[in-house]
This record gives structure tokens, C-alpha cells and sequence, in this order.
């Protein structure tokens, strides 16, 4: 499960993950306690947190990264650098693992102005198609940890999350019509993003590449 110092801790962020995303607390709890390998990087002023991220291990042309995922501040302390300075904890956090990037998908486009400050770059491609329509293939791919994957399809038997198996990958399906592919570098279909940390990473950002809930 996903460590905390303590248990005040560990209900600060879940009350966190609820206001900035609306998830239930089972839902929430239930990712912490089933969702092996994930780091909980917390931002915390006066003992108490402010801001909060989860670093997910992943693959991406045989260089070890991180995916950061679900990073917020509470309302209350937002316009206050803190995300800023959550963003160069959790740089520091993969330097200390030896990751040589991390990567993340803007949850809007206007994010992707944001993250470029602080020196990721687009690095994936992605768009929408009919979910009956033949998967193109990707030349480079984000490939999840195998703890992971068992967050993932235990989620799926838990909440029956609507996803699509393709030839033992799998993709979320949106609206039960579409899914995301893979497809080529375009600044129409730019997707994710990648923060380069040391020498092996340096070309990642030119590889033609997908993220996504693809299982390898």
C-alpha cells in the first residue's frame, strides 16, 4: 500500500484527493491500500499538508521513470508557489531513486503552459478513435509496473471500469465509444508530457511515443 508517516497524514491526503478530484473516500482508500509501488511525495507547512503527489515506477525505451499522478494543493493554500515547490520535491524524489524522468498528462491543454516552466516538454501523442477501429502501433510506449497493472485490473473486477483488451494491452474506453491511441507527433494530438533528469533521457523527448492504460 501506499506509505504515510501516520495516519493524521494519511486522512489529510485523502481529504486533499477528494476536493481536488471529487473521488469517493472508499474509492480513494481503496487505491492507497491496493496500489503497490507508488511513492506519496507531501508538501507539508506548519505541520500541516498543503500539497501532495504520487510518483507510479514505469519503462519507456528501456529507461526507468516515474509517472506523476494526481498532484493538487487544498484550495485554501493555492497562489501560494506551492505547487512549484511540490514539483521540484518530487524532482529531487526521482533523482534519489535514480529515475531519469518523469513523466505526466496534463488533466487540461492549458496545463501544458505550466509544466513547460518547470521544464517538461512534450514528449506523447494520443488521439481519440472508435473503439472498434484496429489500434495503430506506437514506436515507443510508457509501460507500467507490474504493481501497477494489478491496481489496475483489480480496480476493473472491483468497479468494472470500462476497458477495451486488445492483444494483451489494454486502454481505457471513454463514454463506451472511443479510446485512446497511439498516433504521430503532432502538436493536435499532444498528450503527455516528460521532465529529462540525466543523459539516458536526453532523447525521450524525441521518440514518437504513447502513454496510457496500455499493459505490457
Amino acid at each position: 500500500m501506499v506509505k504515510f508517516e501516520n495516519e493524521k497524514l494519511r486522512s489529510q491526503a485523502v481529504c486533499l484527493w477528494k476536493e481536488a478530484f471529487g473521488d469517493s473516500e472508499e474509492y480513494i482508500n481503496f487505491f492507497l491500500d491496493t496500489h503497490k509501488g507508488c511513492t506519496f511525495v507531501p508538501l507539508i507547512e506548519n505541520g500541516v499538508l498543503v500539497s501532495a503527489l504520487y510518483l507510479i515506477d514505469g519503462v519507456l525505451n528501456d529507461v526507468d521513470g516515474f509517472y506523476l499522478f494526481a498532484a493538487a494543493t487544498f484550495k485554501e493554500h493555492r497562489s501560494k508557489g506551492y505547487m512549484a515547490r511540490l514539483l521540484k520535491l518530487a524532482e529531487e524524489k526521482a533523482k534519489q531513486k535514480n529515475k531519469s524522468f518523469i513523466a505526466l498528462v496534463p488533466a487540461e491543454k492549458s496545463l501544458f503552459g505550466y509544466y513547460s516552466r518547470f521544464g517538461y516538454k512534450t514528449a506523447f501523442y494520443a488521439k481519440k478513435q472508435p473503439k472498434n477501429l484496429p489500434v495503430p502501433e506506437a514506436e515507443n510506449r510508457f509501460v507500467w509496473c507490474k504493481e501497477h497493472i494489478d491496481y489496475i485490473l483489480a480496480e476493473h473486477a472491483k468497479y468494472g471500469t470500462d476497458i477495451l483488451k486488445n492483444d494483451g494491452e489494454i486502454y481505457s474506453v471513454f463514454g463506451g465509444e472511443y479510446i485512446k491511441v497511439p498516433c504521430e507527433r503532432n502538436e493536435e494530438y499532444r498528450y503527455g508530457m516528460l521532465l529529462e533528469l540525466d543523459e539516458k533521457s536526453k532523447k525521450l523527448t524525441q521518440l514518437n511515443s504513447y502513454i496510457g492504460l496500455t499493459l505490457e
